[in-house]
């Protein structure tokens, strides 16, 4: 049976260290990730270096893909003046991540080593990556919300004091219904705490899966049911992608939807 089987080693949850630059451990993760970003930034200089009125097969590629985020973003947001805002940040990172999430499927990516470790790994393998982006994503969005409606805007949407008041100088019945709304206003600060968790496990929680999965697949068979498989991840790659960038379209425009209807 050894001959439906393929050495294939299941990832570990915690990344490798390749080396050490003070207290900051340089992981394969991260060494994966600041290649990923270099790799893009030559590519776009690239692309706008060869900009024409008589786009290329390249120019078509890319102006392909950004009229497709263009116009889900704008499917999202209803609005394509917010959907042009938003469009320079959410194409980075569904562009970043659908990468991210597909560049572990080039076969011989992991068979590079450093002193017996793997020398990359996806960065969305790592739940450290998926954090950071989805709690830089809150914070934007709060920080959008901050200029919209101002710090006491922002603050008076958590902590209800004025309209718990302005309840009890109505009524009774009226003051219980704001003291309701108040601790509602309380359990909303959970709520964004709860989205960067949300964010980040599902993307790092569906990537890992997904490879510790292709791992005991390849080590049991290594013909047929590995190569389904690796067409499922690469669909749940591009999907994940898709995800992360529309709810983080989504919680952008959460933070802003009252200033901008009442703009309309």
């Amino acid at each position: 049976m050894d001959f439906f089987r393929i050495q294939f080693e299941p990832t570990n949850v915690k990344p490798d260290t390749i080396f050490a630059l003070g207290s900051l451990e340089v992981t394969n993760a991260i060494l994966m990730g600041v290649l990923l970003v270099i790799m893009l930034t030559v590519f776009s200089l690239i692309v706008r270096n060869k900009l024409s009125l008589i786009p290329g097969k390249l120019q078509n590629i890319v102006e392909l893909a950004v009229e497709g985020m263009s116009t889900l973003v704008e499917q999202i947001t209803g609005d394509k003046r917010m959907a042009e805002k938003l469009l320079p940040l959410i194409g980075t990172i569904f562009v970043f991540f659908t990468i991210s999430n597909l560049i572990t499927l080039i076969p011989g990516i992991s068979s590079f080593t450093y002193n017996g470790v793997p020398l990359f790994r996806g960065p969305t393998n790592d739940f450290n990556m998926t954090f950071s982006v989805a709690f830089g994503v809150v914070i934007l969005s709060q920080l959008m919300s901050i200029k919209t409606f101002g710090l006491l805007g922002h603050l008076g949407k958590y902590f209800k004091f004025k309209e718990l008041v302005q309840g009890f100088k109505k009524s009774m019945g009226d003051g219980f219904v704001a003291l309701i709304d108040f601790f509602i206003g309380l359990l909303d600060i959970v709520s964004e705490l709860a989205k960067v968790f949300s964010l980040s496990l599902r993307l790092f929680g569906n990537m890992f899966a997904g490879e510790l999965l292709l791992a005991l697949l390849m080590g049991t068979f290594a013909i047929g049911i590995p190569s389904i498989w690796l067409g499922m991840n690469l669909l749940v790659g591009i999907i994940q992608a898709i995800v992360f960038g529309a709810l983080s379209t989504a919680y952008y425009m959460m933070a802003v939807q009252q200033a901008e209807a009442e703009s309309h």
